[in-house]
């Protein structure tokens, strides 16, 4: 038998060196790997030669959470971005014992009072309050397709006002998204207010009340985004070449090295480079397209552009 802690090649030597079947005696013929039973097998007389052979190759299935979430013999780690943080414990609805059999009429009672004040139990105001602001946070990350560290972020600002009492007498909706657009900020992360209004289906007024409610009480030290992670975005969007978006981040480096992107919008600084970039590589986007992308009006990105001709000299 083949002894399974040698490697792919000392097994394919072994065999290349075997001249006769053990089982029938003759020369063999080619050998028949059988990855599914771990069997090899001789191709002339169908001999089993080896069987549980080990497969060290590369793990070939792949699981989604829920499948992890059934297999791992552990769970899925402990998360802020959970109401009960992972940890919390369900009774089962099966009215069986450990070895399959089934219970008596009064642990079938007893075990179904458990579950009702299990239940009960987990049914405080701020277990609800979690539980819906999670889920609305869950619903906008799929939208902006935004990473879990930041959704860790969020999570942590909001359980963070909820202890603070900062919540109360405000929508819980307003109140996650703001701690979203926070996170996004910090990490900076390219999303702007608007962007997140629309994907928690909210008015971009209330959440510009909610998110200054939430820098204040929590006292937030947010910087601004990075105008250069806009131009990709936009130029993308309008469907610019590289070329033309490796010259909006020079203009843009420009025009920092000369202290004109203080107190501007990031975000009217990418899209009015870009709209710049254009007309120097002749790309095809209007102004109009560059302001439906960018979220900011044609207006504003002449104004910018005309400081940032007149300031550099184009």
């Amino acid at each position: 038998m083949i002894v399974s802690n040698k490697t792919p090649r000392q097994e394919f030597v072994f065999q290349s060196r075997t001249e006769k079947c053990p089982a029938s005696g003759n020369s063999h013929g080619p050998l028949v790997t059988d990855s599914i039973r771990g069997e090899i097998l001789c191709a002339s007389c169908g001999s089993v030669l080896a069987d549980k052979v080990e497969d060290l190759g590369p793990e070939q299935r792949s699981f989604t959470m829920e499948d992890y979430a059934q297999n791992s013999r552990t769970g899925l780690a402990s998360t802020l971005s959970i109401h009960d943080k992972g940890l919390s414990t369900v009774i089962g609805n099966a009215d069986r014992d450990a070895s399959g059999n089934s219970i008596s009429s009064y642990m079938k009672y007893t075990f179904s009072r458990l579950r009702t004040w299990d239940s009960r139990s987990k049914a405080n105001s701020s277990e609800r309050n979690l539980r819906s602001a999670f889920v609305i946070m869950e619903s906008a990350q799929s939208k902006l397709e935004i990473s879990d560290a930041v959704i860790e972020r969020a999570a942590y600002l909001y359980r963070k006002a909820l202890t603070k009492n900062i919540i109360r007498g405000r929508t819980i909706s307003g109140m996650i998204l703001s701690a979203l657009y926070v996170a996004c900020r910090e990490s900076n992360v390219p999303r702007t207010l608007q962007e997140i209004a629309e994907a928690g289906n909210v008015s971009f007024k209330d959440l510009s009340r909610h998110y200054r409610v939430l820098v204040k009480s929590l006292e937030l030290q947010v910087e601004s985004f990075n105008p250069l992670e806009f131009v990709s975005k936009i130029g993308t969007m309008v469907g610019f070449s590289e070329k033309a978006k490796r010259d909006a981040l020079d203009i843009l480096s420009k025009a920092h090295g000369r202290g004109l992107t203080d107190g501007k919008n990031p975000v009217s600084l990418a899209a009015t480079a870009v709209f710049m970039s254009g007309i120097i590589n002749e790309e095809k986007a209007t102004q109009k397209d560059i302001a439906k992308a960018s979220g900011v009006s044609s207006v504003t990105i002449r104004n910018v552009a005309r400081i940032l001709r007149k300031q550099l000299g184009m």
